[in-house]
């Protein structure tokens, strides 16, 4: 699991914000190792490429697609011949939040989240997971998705097969916007309202982020969680 802040100033006093998280997936050693992958290689990239796009949309689509690419290469080199290859994959899910001016770009496969808290906190992303899949088909209601005994498989990663679908999208952001992104071993524990409860202007990044640690640790966590947030106007991440 890793998550990754990268500032590129640019001309003009102008200036980027770029937030990655990664979650991996496939065992522990393997998901660490696919999750450092993504997040290098997209930051890579997007500080190499990101004079050539006019919209950085296609930038985080290309970015999240060379990820892939890269990752799942390293898959088939690792288990060529081997008949247990589904058994043995690495994965990550990737969150990437690309902060232009007043713009926000971001990129999201798997079932981290990446939410925005103003007047109203709301999640910005859909899970790429089984459970949301039957509860937006309908097999489930809300009720029994808080009960779903497995929350873990998800439907998307980056690294698993040779194309992925990355979903982007765009919003105007204003003054004293909160964006939040985050594994789910924090979505597992805590509710939207119990998270929206712990995001305040007033403190800083590092203060809400140590606020929302602690109440997670204090509840016993059943898997790890990343927590990383950008306060628009004090650009501060933990």
């Amino acid at each position: 699991m890793k998550l990754f802040y990268l500032r590129i100033r640019l001309p003009i006093s102008k200036k980027l914000n770029i937030l990655i998280l990664a979650d991996g997936i496939g065992g522990h050693d393997s998901g660490e190792i696919a999750s450092d992958y993504a997040v290098n290689i997209v930051m890579k990239y997007i500080k190499d490429n990101y004079k050539l796009y006019s919209d950085y949309s296609h930038l985080l689509v290309d970015a999240f697609c060379e990820a892939n690419k890269i990752i799942y290469e390293i898959n088939l080199e690792k288990n060529s011949g081997d008949e247990g290859v589904s058994k043995r994959l690495m994965g990550t899910t990737l969150e990437v939040l690309l902060i232009d001016g007043d713009i926000l770009y971001f990129g999201h496969v798997g079932d981290s989240r990446i939410y925005i808290k103003n007047d109203d906190f709301k999640m910005l992303t859909k899970d790429h997971s089984l459970v949301q899949y039957l509860y937006s088909s309908g097999a489930l209601t809300e009720e029994e998705v808080k009960n779903y005994g497995d929350k873990n498989s998800i439907l998307r990663a980056i690294g698993i097969e040779k194309y992925v679908e990355v979903d982007v999208d765009s919003i105007r952001i204003k003054p004293k916007d909160i964006l939040l992104v985050c594994s789910d071993g924090l979505t597992n524990e805590l509710s939207d309202e119990e998270i929206s409860g712990m995001l305040d202007f007033k403190y800083s990044a590092k203060e809400m982020v140590d606020n929302i640690i602690s109440a997670v640790t204090n509840g016993e966590a059943k898997d790890n969680v990343t927590v990383g947030i950008f306060k628009n106007d004090e650009e501060t991440l933990c």
